[in-house]
């Protein structure tokens, strides 16, 4: 044992030393910055001799031409006027446009005249936090109905019980989310200079619900994920296959519920406030026919993305059978139409964002999970697609389904209420 701790160490010393040597031995073309081994004298990129230099030397470099220099220098040789020179690290802003980087009294490049930005580290897609949530109102409504009770008076629930959307309002709230998360997820790229080609594909899968909603990994628990309150939660012991189509499933949720927001905000002109996210859930999440259609459309969006045979309605079959104990079977379809017309919309909304050779590399990372096809759950599945008078029916249906009980119970009442606070802690 000893000895071989011995012959580890050994090896361990020699890599250092290699490594070293390499670092120190790299030479480097002071004006291109094309890099050589020792050998090499001279760059071989320019018509004049250029004489290389030790990387380790190069410290300076002028501001104006980007030529590096040695430490003993101080103004640059290629200009008629004196330019002095700065250290290397003082270079601490970065054209976004072409990447020439320069020292903190610049504002432009002098290159392509873009403005340039602070030089920062790129943390991990998974460490940055996002929360986008106040983005999403598409414009200034006349009411903000910021507690339960007011969102939920006489006139307003008269309003409730009694619109129709335009089909041509749908389609704005839809382009709408598109232009935000859009919007978002550009200026993520450039604040964290993210080189989103080099992102495996779980990462920019992540990153695009990131633009949407504070998307994280959470430690523990037997789901592979859950979203709620504006938050999405991800299990990353699982394979990079499932976290992906897990995330997906999880933002159609928040995708679904948003367009419900917006609709109320659109009926009530109201802005989308804690009581109009808190009232859009509960109606979700209480009623057992809204939830059964919120399941199927999430189910069917995920499974748009996953491989062939890996379609998995899990949740909606477990909640199908609480359905048909206290509802008919009838129903069904008729949930499932409706989750299917949403599912729609939100692929839509995804197509705009994942191209299909993004689609391709999702469904390759199935090649590295051990599970086979089942094939079974692809029974759930339907071409039924609402036409819009039905469609804005089923809509209004959805949002008016609890009043009753919202209205009728106190203990519905103070739930809601509940969510409402849910809802403002978390958006903090």
């Amino acid at each position: 044992m000893q000895l071989l701790m011995v012959k580890c160490l050994v090896e361990l010393a020699i890599l250092n030393q290699v490594i070293c040597i390499t670092l120190n031995d790299q030479k480097e073309c002071p004006v291109c910055g094309k890099v050589y081994d020792s050998s090499h004298n001279f760059c071989s990129d320019h018509k004049e001799l250029i004489e290389l230099v030790f990387t380790k030397d190069l410290v300076k470099v002028c501001p104006k031409c980007g030529i590096k220099y040695k430490k003993e220098a101080n103004f640059c040789s290629k200009h008629s006027e004196l330019v002095r020179l700065i250290y290397i690290d003082e270079l601490v802003k970065i054209c976004g446009k072409c990447g020439e980087k320069y020292p903190a009294a610049y504002d432009y490049c002098r290159k392509c005249n873009s403005p340039l930005r602070y030089i920062v580290d790129t943390p991990k897609i998974k460490e940055i936090e996002t929360h986008p949530n106040s983005y999403y109102n598409f414009k200034d409504y006349s009411n903000r109905f910021g507690e339960v009770s007011d969102l939920l008076s006489d006139k307003n629930i008269e309003k409730l019980d009694s619109f129709r959307l335009d089909e041509s309002q749908f389609d704005d709230i839809i382009s709408n989310i598109k232009k935000t998360y859009r919007l978002i997820l550009d200026n993520l790229i450039e604040d964290y200079q993210i080189d989103f080609e080099a992102l495996s594909t779980v990462d920019k899968i992540l990153l695009f619900s990131k633009s949407f909603v504070k998307t994280e990994y959470k430690e523990g628990g037997r789901d592979l994920g859950h979203f709620e309150f504006n938050e999405i939660y991800i299990d990353d012991r699982a394979p990079n296959a499932l976290q992906i189509t897990t995330i997906i499933h999880e933002l159609s949720h928040f995708i679904l519920a948003e367009i419900l927001e917006q609709i109320v905000s659109i009926v009530l002109n109201t802005d989308k406030t804690d009581a109009v996210e808190a009232f859009v859930c509960y109606t979700l999440v209480r009623d057992s026919f809204n939830y059964l259609m919120d399941e199927y459309c999430a189910h069917t969006v995920e499974g748009r993305y996953a491989l062939y045979g890996y379609q998995d309605y899990g949740s909606y079959t477990n909640h199908l059978k609480e359905f048909l104990k206290i509802n008919e079977e009838d129903l069904v379809p008729v949930a499932n139409g409706i989750g299917n017309t949403f599912a729609k919309y939100i692929k839509d909304i995804m197509a705009s964002f994942i191209s299909e050779e993004l689609r391709e590399d999702i469904k390759n990372e199935y090649n590295n999970i051990n599970d086979l096809p089942k094939y079974s759950h692809l029974q759930y599945e339907t071409n039924e697609i609402y036409e819009w008078e039905r469609f804005s029916k089923a809509l209004q249906l959805i949002l008016t389904k609890k009043l009753d009980d919202i209205l009728g119970n106190n203990q519905d009442f103070e739930h809601l209420e509940q969510y409402a606070v849910k809802f403002k802690m978390n958006n903090g």
